[in-house]
């Protein structure tokens, strides 16, 4: 079977590299061709080998292209895997990520800055081809450190906001923490495997070395500790979360693509594809769950108080993902990237009908200044209910399907080792149902419902955004409804599909007891939510602050601010201390006083050299009698 991963990766490489040196000069008509082109060509592809995989006996295709490095007994080559994980993540990292592209035409069209947004969008796209498509850990974290190089140069797009700057700078910064974390683990598997090939790391019987002073299975749960802490910050979960929101300061289509097709999901994929490793790590998997649980509660509760309507999708997003990883900690990981594919479609839908809110209302983001929007915007408040449906999991909806395959893997894995663990873990879980759907339709009463809380002129110019925004949110949204039932408990093609990457999911036997209770409990705790949230907003009113308990929401329990006093500042402190102490008083100093002191002895000896004969034989006399003394005194 042929490889079409080299083609898939270097369409986007060519179209930022393309864009990037000539895009200046070219028209937005054909800035627009290259840059949804080639995305589009790599879906094709991708499309076309994914069906070439579904036909083939082993379902695997793993090309070396060359070596990169050779030395001694180490060997790490350049080359790609087509796989049941990596043909998944093809299909959602093209595919949604050109409707993106096209999304974009209309949403940046009056942007002097055109041909740069689409060639930093190419890029990203390949960064992330190259991130799942990798047969290696080396050249996974290349693809995982360019990922963080374009969100930086995304997220920071409108250079001349420092708001936005700070963003991007926040986000490559604790991105870093991740990427540290990532090559230690690298080295540690190098150290325990030597060699960094998914093959023979990831194979069944790959033969590990125990590091000095661990033995077999402490190794294992150092590795897997190490990917979660890489995990975490790309993926935003505790307690590396805090870029997250902040890198809602991009375009709305930078936001649509890091949420739903790029960025944040290559934690759940990194964990996904070292599924092996966390299986042979059980205490790594519980560790997994904690956060991932934490995450998802910790989240919703803020979004709840959000008055940024970006910024509640954002933290929907954190809240999402740690749907994801805890569904991959009780052994569903292919339950987690069942819910990574359909998040993708109702997140990406719902980005977009917020970029057109904020498109139609000229930059306005606040939901106290919206309201009654459903008249004015009847296709996007349309499309954003169904993207709303499938956020907070209402049967048919595409999120339904996933969020219930996780919530049934967790209560499957209660009934085995730790049941009280998982047990409080699933509650969690039902608990975040309900504040997923009081979150997601407070944000659709305040934005489309009541009347206009806004300036007057801005609901008078407000009109639904061209087509090239709204043809895909309608793709989405027929995806954000349909999506999820190749996931459907009584087939379940997507886990059937990603066994031999993921191995067996947990499951709740369809129709048994169980099934329907998780079923009950999750769906009726999203009615609940919903619910409250038309009780409290339907009308379109803005309740009264909500006291204290509402600023600590509102403030993110102020972690930022525990992270500016705990480290933030004290290492700002220590760097003016070490500025002004040692770096100008030491170092400066001692360079400025070596200097003085030169050149005073250089000034004092100069004075010496007078050109007068006398002189030098003054001289003479004086340093023989001073010899003469001396050999007399120490005689």
């Amino acid at each position: 079977m042929m490889n079409l991963a080299p083609w898939i990766l270097l369409f986007p490489l060519a179209g930022f590299v393309l864009l990037g040196l000539v895009g200046r000069v070219l028209p937005r008509p054909l800035i627009s061709l290259i840059g949804c082109g080639t995305v589009l060509a790599a879906f094709a592809l991708a499309v076309a080998q994914f069906l070439a995989l579904t036909g083939g006996v082993d379902h695997r295709v793993d090309t070396t292209y060359w070596e990169w490095l050779g030395s001694g007994s180490l060997h790490i080559s350049f080359g790609l895997l087509l796989d049941q994980l990596s043909g998944v993540m093809l299909l959602i990292v093209t595919g949604v990520g050109f409707l993106i592209h096209v999304y974009s035409i209309g949403y940046m069209a009056d942007d002097t800055g055109y041909w740069r947004f689409f060639s930093f969008l190419n890029l990203f796209i390949f960064a992330m081809i190259l991130l799942v498509a990798a047969d290696n850990f080396l050249f996974l974290l290349v693809g995982w450190g360019l990922v963080g190089l374009a969100s930086f140069l995304l997220i920071g797009y409108w250079y001349t906001r420092p708001s936005a700057v700070a963003a991007a700078r926040k986000a490559f910064v604790v991105n870093v923490i991740g990427d540290f974390g990532l090559m230690i683990a690298i080295f540690v598997i190098f150290g325990a495997y030597g060699t960094l090939t998914f093959a023979h790391v990831l194979g069944a019987t790959g033969p590990l070395t125990p590091l000095a002073g661990l033995d077999g299975g402490q190794t294992l749960t150092l590795i897997a500790l190490l990917l979660l802490v890489a995990a975490a910050a790309k993926s935003a979960q505790l307690p590396l979360h805090v870029w997250l929101p902040d890198a809602m300061e991009g375009p709305t289509p930078v936001s649509a693509l890091i949420h739903a097709a790029t960025m944040v999901t290559a934690g759940v994929y990194l964990v996904a594809r070292a599924a092996v490793l966390f299986t042979a790590a059980p205490v790594a998997l519980i560790v997994v769950g904690i956060m991932g649980a934490g995450s998802a509660l910790f989240a919703a509760t803020i979004a709840c108080t959000q008055w940024d309507i970006k910024r509640v999708l954002a933290y929907s997003t954190m809240s999402q993902l740690g749907y994801m990883f805890l569904g991959e900690a009780a052994g569903g990981f292919s339950t987690g990237i069942f819910h990574l594919t359909t998040h993708a479609y109702f997140k990406a839908l719902l980005f977009m009908a917020a970029g057109a809110v904020i498109h139609a209302l000229h930059g306005e983001q606040d939901m106290r200044k919206m309201g009654g929007l459903r008249a004015a915007l009847p296709w996007t408040y349309r499309l954003y209910v169904v993207g709303g449906l499938a956020l907070a999991a209402i049967v048919p909806f595409a999120g339904f399907w996933s969020k219930d395959a996780i919530l049934g893997a967790v209560l499957a894995r209660a009934g085995q080792a730790d049941g009280a663990l998982w047990y409080a873990l699933y509650a969690v879980g039902i608990l975040t149902a309900l504040l997923t759907g009081y979150y997601t339709f407070r944000m659709i009463f305040l934005a489309f419902h009541g009347s206009f809380r806004g300036e007057a002129h801005a609901l008078a110019t407000a009109h639904e955004p061209g087509t090239s925004m709204l043809l895909p949110m309608v793709v989405l949204a027929f995806l954000a409804l349909v999506g999820g039932l190749p996931g459907a408990p009584w087939q379940n093609l997507i886990g059937t599909w990603l066994r031999p990457v993921t191995g067996e999911s947990p499951e709740l036997s369809a129709g048994g007891g169980l099934f329907w209770l998780s079923i009950g409990l999750s769906l009726g705790a999203a009615l609940l939510g919903i619910g409250l949230a038309w009780v409290r907003f339907a009308s379109g009113r803005v309740p009264a602050d909500a006291g204290v308990l509402g600023t600590i929401l509102r403030r993110a329990y102020f972690v930022d601010d525990l992270y500016q006093g705990v480290i933030v500042r004290p290492v700002l402190a220590l760097g003016s201390l070490l500025g002004a102490g040692v770096e100008r008083g030491v170092l400066d100093g001692g360079s400025r006083g070596l200097a003085t002191l030169t050149g005073g002895t250089s000034r004092a000896l100069r004075s010496l050299q007078t050109g007068l004969v006398r002189n030098y034989a003054l001289a003479i006399v004086v340093g023989a009698i001073a010899l003469l003394a001396f050999f007399i005194v120490h005689q």
